[in-house]
This record gives structure tokens, C-alpha cells and sequence, in this order.
């Protein structure tokens, strides 16, 4: 039996609030808007960039159109890629947990709303891109999260076979329990630095405010 883990990005094993945030506030302001707060950014994120966007522009007011979304779209991903991620970091004991994961076996996969190039720029600045057999972005397939058939594009990539497999996901959003739902595997919402009553509100099979409850959390599911 195989051991496959999929995880999901911002919120669930880095806080990359803060860059995110610089970049659409200068698109913003391009447009002659007032910026955001690191409050407001952190509610419109989970559903890729392109939603983001458009919330962005929404709560100031401004309501483009779907062809001009896209070009801000693509104004907010260049500008997001200049920030070179400078203030973004590992949440703690990631590195360590993935690491002892693939120790004791687990195939590691990432599977993002994020586009993919800013995944895999992300994961190898913070030094853990070798742990990923497979990071799958927003723009890798034709669907992304909550539609289940993406995470089963990652998981076709990583050779799962369901009837002899083991499978979970792990993400603070509920794009990432849908999808696991989905798709038939199983889900682990994340709480990282923030309250946690969001986090046991999606309807997960379990919850964890730290890393360090993961391997317990995960040997729960997978021997019950």
C-alpha cells in the first residue's frame, strides 16, 4: 500500500500574507484605489488569483469587467512575482514534519488554487521543493479546488490506485475539504496562527493548530 499527502499552500504550510498583499496594493493604487489591510486580503484568498482580484477591486468599489480582470489579473501575478516572496516563511516545524513524512514513507504533493510557477518559486526558495514528487497550481489543470477531479489529476500524476492506496489532504480552506470529499480521500484542515473555530467548522475528519499534531492526527485516519 502506497501513502500519498497533498498539500495545499497559503494558510496551510506558509504564511504568505504579507507579499500577496504589497502586490495588489500597488495594482490597486495603479488604479487610483485605496489599499487594503492585511485583515481584508486574508478573507479573499482561497479560490486562485483571478478571485482575488476581483474581490480586491470589489471592495473598493470597482467592478471590472471579466476581460479586464484578466489583465489585472496578470498585472497582479507579475507584480506578485517581483516581490520575490521576501516576507513569506514556512509556518513552524513544516520543514522538519515533511521531511520525517517522506522518512516514514508518505509521497508529498502539492495542490494549490495559486498558479504553479509561484508554487514551485515559493517551495524552492524555502528550501523544500525536492520533497514534492508532484506541485500542481491553480493553472495545471483544467479545474482547481473544491472540484474534486483536481486533486485527482494530482493524485493520477502520483500513480494513486484507490483500491489499494492511502490518500489525505491537508489545507485551511473549505476548497480543500470539498475536494478531498470529492474525491474520496481524506481531509485534515489546518489552523495555523489563527483561531481555530473556522478550521473545525469545514466539516474535516481532523483538525490540528500546529504541525506537531500531524503525525498523530494522520495515524488516527489511516488505522481506524
Amino acid at each position: 500500500m502506497a501513502k500519498f499527502i497533498l498539500f495545499d499552500l497559503d494558510g496551510t504550510l506558509i504564511d504568505g500574507v504579507d507579499d500577496i498583499l504589497f502586490a495588489m496594493n500597488e495594482l490597486l493604487a495603479a488604479h487610483g484605489h485605496a489599499p487594503l489591510v492585511r485583515h481584508d486580503i486574508e478573507a479573499m484568498l482561497g479560490d486562485g488569483t483571478w478571485m482575488l482580484t476581483k474581490r480586491a477591486f470589489a471592495a473598493r468599489g470597482a467592478t471590472p469587467s471579466d476581460a479586464m480582470l484578466d489583465e489585472l489579473n496578470a498585472d497582479f501575478n507579475a507584480r506578485y512575482v517581483e516581490t520575490d516572496y521576501a516576507y513569506t516563511r514556512l509556518f513552524e516545524n513544516v520543514e522538519t514534519v515533511l521531511r520525517q513524512l517522506t522518512s516514514d514513507g508518505w509521497t508529498i504533493a502539492l495542490a494549490s488554487n495559486k498558479p504553479e510557477a509561484p508554487c514551485k518559486a515559493i517551495l524552492a526558495k524555502l528550501g523544500i521543493a525536492d520533497l514534492f514528487a508532484v506541485i500542481a497550481g491553480g493553472d495545471s489543470f483544467e479545474v482547481k479546488k473544491p472540484d474534486g477531479r483536481f486533486l485527482g489529476f494530482v493524485l493520477e500524476k502520483l500513480g494513486f490506485d484507490k483500491s489499494s492506496d492511502t490518500a489525505v489532504m491537508v489545507g485551511d480552506h473549505a476548497n480543500d475539504v470539498n475536494a478531498a470529499r470529492a474525491a474520496g480521500i481524506h481531509a485534515i484542515a489546518v489552523a495555523m496562527e489563527v483561531d481555530d473555530a473556522r478550521a473545525r467548522s469545514l466539516g474535516a475528519d481532523a483538525v490540528i493548530t500546529t504541525y506537531r499534531e500531524l503525525h498523530d492526527a494522520i495515524s488516527q485516519l489511516t488505522t481506524a
